[in-house]
């Protein structure tokens, strides 16, 4: 092994937080009639024109993890017409603002529709009202921005994803945290206007989004121990090729 090589180990291996990364990510389809407000329930939301249920991928509820997309592809629209991709909108200058339902959040964003939401669940149903619905893209104190780097919503709280990047199509990979006790993940859509979920009927299409959750787990003492053994065989090795060249 060459004294790059070694040195490109040491890096990668010893760093004081070490991550436990998902070997192969997890992809789901996501109809644009999945409803978002039917994730963990048992029936369908009894609302006008509900929609169909929304897939999940199921993960083990540990510390410290982030939901991270490498890719989310495809196209969507209403009204029976595709229109965009997995950021919006399908009415161009047209809010959302869906109500709480079922146990989970609303969500309000502004001048943007039929785009792409996550929720994040823990082992029980939801039920009761629901916590606080996140609002995006106003510029008011407390609104977040769709473009925002990181997210960290809360249980049975539904948030946009969208295709994952800070920007359409562009920008950095975003993070969302993982809320502590969650062990399902749904995707779908969150569509109404100022009202409860509704009129799913008339979506068309569908996205696909590959994704991954990723465990970061601090590891000083290993880490510090680690790259003490590693420098020193470093050094070891570099004598020795000195002492051969000589």
């Amino acid at each position: 092994m060459s004294l790059t090589k070694l040195c490109q180990c040491l890096i990668i291996v010893s760093g004081v937080v070490i991550f436990d990364v998902n070997l192969f990510p997890d992809t789901l389809t996501i109809d644009a009639t999945d409803d978002i407000y039917g994730a963990g329930q048992s029936t369908l939301p009894a609302t006008i024109y509900p929609g169909t249920f929304p897939p999940s991928d199921t993960f083990s509820a540990d510390p410290n993890e982030i939901l991270t997309f490498s890719s989310v592809t495809g196209m969507v629209g209403c009204n029976f017409v595709i229109t965009n991709g997995p950021d919006g909108p399908c009415w161009p200058g047209v809010n959302t603002t869906v109500t709480s339902y079922g146990g989970l959040s609303g969500i309000d964003v502004d001048q943007n529709d039929m785009f792409l939401v996550g929720v994040f669940l823990d082992a029980s149903e939801p039920s009761g009202p629901g916590p606080a619905v996140l609002s995006y893209n106003y510029g008011t104190p407390g609104s977040l921005s769709t473009s925002d780097p990181s997210f960290s919503p809360a249980l049975d709280e539904v948030f946009f994803i969208g295709d994952g990047l800070t920007g359409t199509g562009t920008g950095n990979q975003q993070i969302f945290n993982v809320p502590a006790g969650a062990d399902r993940l749904y995707l779908g859509f969150a569509d109404s206007f100022d009202s409860v979920p509704s009129y799913y009927a008339d979506n068309v299409g569908s996205l696909t989004a590959t994704f991954e959750i990723t465990t970061a787990t601090p590891e000083p003492a290993y880490g510090f121990l680690l790259t003490g053994g590693l420098i020193a065989g470093a050094l070891l090795y570099r004598r020795k090729f000195r002492t051969r060249v000589n």
